[in-house]
């Protein structure tokens, strides 16, 4: 008898045993959870870009450009952690709760219904008071913080123009303003939520006593043993473990569902060129053409009945001065906006016919800010053809004179260009997109401004460089310089809305 009261043996071992198995258990748990938020996260992202990526001419005119990222990057993983910040704690809280009140239930009604209560209190009372007291914070919180991204990121994209107009301290100072307005509703919601969390421990030891009196009259009845009194008392402890999570998972809900609220304005914006539900196969060797279009923009008539085709093989040029539409044909004809009457066509069909994917591959674009990867000058022409070997790459660098400056650069084509090219000049930015759209072939070309930064000797090499390159595509070249003037079979002048032919040359 005294061996076996003073055997300590058997529970030691117990709780090494349980201690360990908590240890492996919760190490599994979080193993299985986090790779499921990561991958949940991973496809919404990948969702989110397929869903942005056609309402690319709406996030221009109707969002900043510093938020759409933040509701891209930050949104996305809130949504992601949904399972795991929200249902898996809500889940293990009733799940918890209900074998807690049903186990002490079956000892003792009384001291389950207390359990319920205060259960009840905590897991249900606790978490809707902390989100009426922070959900406004919350809200204002998100407004300012998405405003603050914002302002950050156009603030390091123009860091060079605001420090050649001395507008660098301005700046600095409305940064920390809103800062400021961030960390003072962030420690507001820090302060009420702490509040409320300190009710859960003291609503923790009311039902510790309350189940205790209603244990301990059960004990006196005879209905209880003395051992299953402090049993009953530590599982009450253990079930408001359970519950704990629950007010942290409310806070997590608001912001999901704020998350969810930001993300959905986004993909909700509206598509100005919709993906045609049967495209058509592309046609061979067609001409490209616009046949009556009318556009306004802003309320403002940009294009007035503008028609003229270009075929295969072709060479035409567009002039005029800045702000007369010259780029806004450049974007009818990659579709990246349609006009409000008549029709842009390849061979018969308009281009509403053909997918985005498609009309990609039948022309190429250097447009006025062409934009590069942050990536090295080699990821930018592979981004261009995947399939393109060094040799293709080079002799690409070679046709708009670019390739003796890579090769000067220390790491040549694995020097990396910066954030939107900001490593190389403007000028080799352009080639170097220029370089993109040799490497493609496309059947049709729109160079708008292709020599521009570039010296007029320059320019005329390269452009004869291009053309030679692609004899048999199609050349639509927009520009207010004279280089690319002497290579074009037919020259218009947009003037009002209009096209008016003018004298060209032919080389």
């Amino acid at each position: 008898m005294a061996q076996n009261m003073f055997n300590i043996t058997l529970p030691a071992a117990g709780v090494r045993f349980f201690a360990t198995v908590r240890i492996v258990a919760r190490y599994g748990e979080r193993l299985i959870t986090h790779d499921a938020a990561l991958r949940v996260t991973g496809k919404l992202r990948v969702w989110s870009f397929k869903t942005l990526a056609p309402r690319s001419e709406s996030l221009a005119t109707q969002a900043r450009s510093g938020d759409v990222l933040s509701r891209f990057v930050h949104d996305t993983e809130q949504l992601g952690q949904f399972p795991l910040d929200v249902g898996l704690p809500v889940g293990t809280a009733l799940v918890g709760a209900l074998v807690a009140v049903g186990v002490t239930s079956l000892f003792n009604p009384a001291s389950g219904l207390v359990l319920a209560i205060g259960l009840s209190v905590g897991g249900l009372a606790l978490p809707w008071l902390i989100g009426v007291l922070t959900d406004p914070l919350s809200q204002k919180q998100r407004e300012n913080t998405a405003r603050l991204h914002a302002d950050m990121l156009e603030t390091l994209q123009g860091m060079a123009d605001i420090l050649a107009n001395g507008a660098a301290q301005r700046c600095m100072g409305r940064l920390h303003q809103r800062q400021t307005t961030v960390n003072r509703l962030i420690l507001g919601q820090a302060w009420r939520s702490h509040i409320v969390r300190q009710l859960l421990p003291i609503l923790t030891m009311l039902c510790v006593l309350g189940v205790l009196f209603c244990a301990s009259e059960a004990l006196q009845a005879g209905h209880l043993t003395t051992a299953q009194l402090p049993m009953l008392a530590m599982g009450v402890l253990a079930a408001f473990e359970m519950i704990a999570p629950l007010m942290e998972a409310r806070l997590a809900y608001e912001r999901f569902v704020q998350a969810a609220q930001r993300a959905g304005a986004l993909c909700a914006l509206p598509i100005a060129t919709p993906e045609p539900s049967t495209p058509v196969a592309l046609p061979q060797h067609a001409p490209l053409a616009l046949r009556h279009v009318q556009l306004s923009l802003g309320g403002h008539k940009v294009l007035n009945d503008v028609t003229f085709s270009l075929a295969p093989g072709e060479r035409c040029a567009i002039t005029g001065p800045s702000g007369a539409g010259k780029s806004t044909i450049s974007r009818l004809i990659m579709r990246l906006i349609d006009p409000d009457h008549g029709s842009v066509t390849l061979g018969d069909k308009p281009l509403n016919h053909f997918t985005t994917e498609q009309l990609s591959h039948e022309i190429g674009m250097l447009s006025q800010t062409p934009h590069l990867f942050q990536g090295s000058v080699r990821r930018n022409l592979l981004m261009a053809d995947p399939q393109a070997t060094e040799a293709q790459m080079i002799a690409a660098l070679h046709i708009v004179d670019l390739h003796e400056e890579v090769n000067a650069m220390p790491q040549g084509l694995d020097t990396l260009c910066g954030e939107h090219g900001t490593r190389l000049s403007g000028g080799q930015m352009r080639r170097l997109a220029l370089a993109q759209i040799v490497l493609r072939r496309p059947s049709f070309l729109v160079l708008d401004e292709p020599t521009e930064s570039l010296p007029p000797s320059m320019g005329t090499h390269i452009i004869d460089n291009v053309l030679a390159a692609l004899p048999q595509a199609g050349v639509l070249c927009i520009t207010h310089r004279p280089e690319p003037l002497p290579f074009m079979n037919r020259v218009f002048r947009l003037h009002n809305g209009a096209l008016i032919a003018e004298e060209g040359g032919e080389r």
